[in-house]
Parts: C-alpha cells; structure tokens; sequence
C-alpha cells in the first residue's frame, strides 16, 4: 500500500484505523478525517500532502528500537549484579535510562547513528564510516540539566534502509497509519505517532529488534566529553555562529561530530567496569579535568 491507495480510502475506513490503532482525538487531521466519516462516510476526505515526509516521525521507530534492543539486551545483563534500571521516558527529559546503585546513577541517552555524513572527511575531517553526529545545543542543555549524562550510540549505518523495507511490507491498519503519520502533521501530532509507535511494537517488536544484528556496536561518549571536542576542534562544528538568512538567529540544527574509534568507548567496556568496580569509576572519568593553556589574545 503506498499514500495515493490511503487517500482513496472512504473516511469511515480511516476512521476505523484511527480506533484500532488507539489513536484519540486531539490529532488535528484524526479529527479531520472523523468529522468526515461522521458527514460523509463513503467519500475520501485526505488533502494533498503540504509537504515532505515526516522525517522524525520515521526516525521514531528506528529510535525505539535502537532504545529497546539496549534495554533488554545490554542493560538487563547488569541486574543480576545489583543494579537498578530506570526508565525516565514518562519524565520527557534529557535521561532515556539510567543506572543506580549504592545511591549513584550513570545517566543514559541513547541515539542512533543510522544516517551517513558522506562529506565528512572534507568538512570535519573524520572519515564518514567514523563519524557521528550530537546535537551542540542537546549536549550544552544536557551537561547544564544532568551533568553526567552519556550517550549510548547504536552505529549502524544500514538501519535506516532495513526499517524502511521492513515498514513497506505492513498490511492492514498499520501500514495505512504509517502512510498517514509520515505525511499529516499538524496539532497533535507528536501524541498520535507516538500512539501508533505503541501498537506497532506491541505487533511486531520481536521482528522490529531482530533488524539489528547481535554484533552491532553500541558505542558511549559523555555529553562534556562532546563539549569539550567543541571547544577543542571548532572543524568538528560546521554552522557554529553561522546566522540563518535574514533572521539573527542562530541555525537550529549545529552538530558536534565525534570519531567513533578515537572518541568513543564500546558500551561492552563501560559494563564490565560497572560490574567490577561500580559506578563512581565512571563518573571520575566524566568529571575528569586537567590543566590547559586558553589563548587570550589582547588585540
């Protein structure tokens, strides 16, 4: 099923995908496609979409899975030697997990790197297989809110392509939802791809997880680890200071790009040292600071 075949669908149809799917009112094109079936049950109510796809709403699900394959796969394995895993996603802050014992806790976000920055070696340097992107703002804001906080990193360039073969073959009120969802927006929008994220997973998690092969890397770097290549290798920022046109603002997006084998650690590593020697060794090494020289030039 592609968009065209959703929009020729009757609204009492559409309205009956929004129901199974639990998706409630207060989704400004749900509400839409409602009040059609209400009024005109058999006539096809979808305008021409305003624009692209929805890009983050796609990125969702590659996102919930690099998050659920971490969970179950590489966090669960520290519980057996004491440690509590908490799920801060209810919260809507800078945390996704983290992990505590003897009252400390190593703050988590994890990120996937599923997109290849192909003109990373002329604009930052760093070969594209060995770079990564973070948010320059994100890690500012987070080092400010949850100073420890690392970034767990699921590197795998081919996820983006799986999940989307994977997406193409749904049948049913999935895929007509998948089809809605990545080209409507408008109001509400976020609560109802969120809603559909919920029944897809409850459908297909198993299948959806089984898309990131068991040797995929998960890889750790900590948010003033980031700031710090910020401060140190301006190349790595492309955009920093640059103001959009016309508007004297800074660009939304500025990214800090990292070198995955030089600037990040396996998640394997950072979990055997947790199992031997707790937590506080590796915050020490977040908290680490050494001497440095800082131009101060007078003119």
């Amino acid at each position: 099923m592609n968009l065209e075949e959703v929009r020729q669908l009757p609204a009492q149809d559409l309205d009956v995908v929004l129901n199974t799917l639990g998706i409630e009112s207060g989704w400004e094109f749900g509400d839409h496609i409602r009040q059609a079936s209400s009024y005109f049950p058999k006539e096809t109510c979808l305008p021409e979409p305003a624009g692209r796809r929805i890009e983050a709403f796609q990125n969702l699900v590659v996102g919930t899975i690099a998050e659920r394959v971490f969970r179950e796969q590489h966090l669960a394995t520290l519980e057996p030697f004491g440690f509590a895993i908490v799920d801060y996603h209810e919260k809507g802050e800078n945390r996704d997990f983290a992990v505590q014992r003897d009252t400390l806790e190593l703050p988590i976000n994890v990120k996937v790197a599923s997109t290849k920055f192909r003109e990373a070696q002329r604009v930052v340097g760093l070969d594209p297989d060995d770079c990564v992107p973070v948010g320059a703002y994100k890690a500012i804001g987070a080092s400010e809110r949850v100073s420890d906080l690392v970034y767990v990193f699921l590197v795998d360039f081919s996820l983006r392509e799986r999940v989307d073969a994977f997406v193409d073959q749904l049948v049913g009120p999935l895929a007509i939802g998948w089809h809605l969802l990545s080209w409507y927006a408008g109001r509400g929008a976020r609560r109802a791809q969120d809603r559909f994220n919920v029944a897809l997973f409850d459908a297909q998690a198993a299948a959806l997880m089984a898309l990131v092969p068991g040797v995929t890397s998960y890889r750790v770097i900590s948010a003033q680890r980031v700031l710090s290549i910020m401060r140190k290798l301006p190349r790595r920022v492309p955009g920093l200071g640059v103001k959009a046109a016309g508007r004297g603002v800074f660009q939304a997006e500025v990214n800090v790009h990292v070198s995955v084998s030089q600037e990040t650690r396996p998640w394997d590593e950072i979990a055997d040292q947790l199992r031997r020697e707790g937590i506080q060794p590796s915050l020490d090494e977040i908290r680490r600071t050494a001497p440095s020289v800082i131009p101060d030039p007078a003119l």
